[in-house]
């Protein structure tokens, strides 16, 4: 059995049998593997603990049978593997950020390939026929990058940049070999922004070694390594009018939002905060840097 074969055998080992008692002694006698193995390998091809993974696909297979039926929840918590109504709230709302009873309220979409580390709460909203707007929060670490970017003159948001530097500049981004993602807006920090550039910018991050050539009114700045803290919302209406509403309502939810019980504050002139194309299929992006700061004991 391949690599990609043995995992897809564990994944859906441990799929079908979320509701019951899962040990490494069980999963590796179902591969027929040893424990150790199986625990190495999984880590190794996912990026993830073995029984952290187990943990979510039990806490997002009960999230989704709480949208689709009635009935008491603790059922739902013993369908999946959850022994007590005690444990079972606990782990959802550390996980999603909001309660078993308010997230059946709610029933925000959940999606399968929801990034893993992602919490979930509901920002108060009644505008338009939208009452809550679930954002999704995610910690990211960053690696060291070069930032490449077109630089505006006085912009601080998307709409005066497209005056000062044109609304094709994203278009140019795409075309770009080597980035390390998709076309980003940013917000530089006085700290780190060029004497004569906008605070809003429109660019690409590449690798630190990055050395080939910029195109003609492209500029380049060596960002350091940090830690983010990514606000993603739930997929909206794909409409201009919408967009503008999903926008806003996730930039005051950031104003609003105390990253201290999360174990961080906010460290904003140290690197960029940027947003990712609106895109009513997968919601609005803005991520915001953070520090880690030391908890009282």
């Amino acid at each position: 059995m391949d690599g990609e074969g043995l995992l897809e055998e564990i994944k859906s080992f441990i799929e079908t049998h979320l509701g019951e008692e899962l040990t490494l002694e069980k999963i590796s006698d179902r591969v027929c593997y040893s424990g150790e193995y199986v625990s190495r390998f999984f880590k190794g091809r996912t990026g993830e603990n073995l029984f952290d993974y187990i943990r979510s696909r039990r806490l997002i297979g009960a999230a989704e049978a709480l949208r689709r039926r009635e009935g008491r929840i603790i059922d739902t918590a013993f369908d999946f593997g959850f022994r007590s109504h005690e444990v079972f709230t606990r782990s959802f709302s550390g996980y999603f950020g909001i309660s078993p009873k308010e997230f059946r309220q709610l029933k925000p979409e959940i999606k399968h390939f929801m990034p893993r580390g992602m919490k979930a709460y509901p920002l108060g909203y009644r505008e338009k026929n939208m009452d809550y707007l679930n954002v999704f929060t995610q910690i990211m670490e960053r690696e060291e990058r070069q930032l490449l970017f077109y630089p505006g003159k006085k912009a601080s948001h998307y709409f005066e940049y497209c005056e000062e530097a044109g609304c094709d500049v994203w278009g140019k981004l795409t075309e770009l070999e080597g980035a390390l993602g998709e076309p980003m807006g940013l917000w530089l920090p006085a700290p780190i922004r060029p004497a004569g550039c906008s605070e809003y910018v429109q660019g690409v991050e590449m690798p630190r070694d990055y050395s080939g050539p910029l195109p003609e009114g492209m500029r380049s700045l060596p960002l350091s390594a940090g830690t983010y803290l990514v606000f993603k919302s739930q997929p909206y209406e794909e409409s201009d009018e919408r967009m503008m509403e999903v926008i806003g309502a996730v930039q005051k939810g950031i104003t609003d939002y105390d990253p201290l019980w999360l174990g961080y504050e906010w460290d904003r002139e140290a690197a960029p905060r940027y947003q990712l194309m609106p895109l009513g299929e997968r919601g609005y992006v803005e991520a915001v840097p953070v520090r880690a700061v030391k908890m009282p004991q």
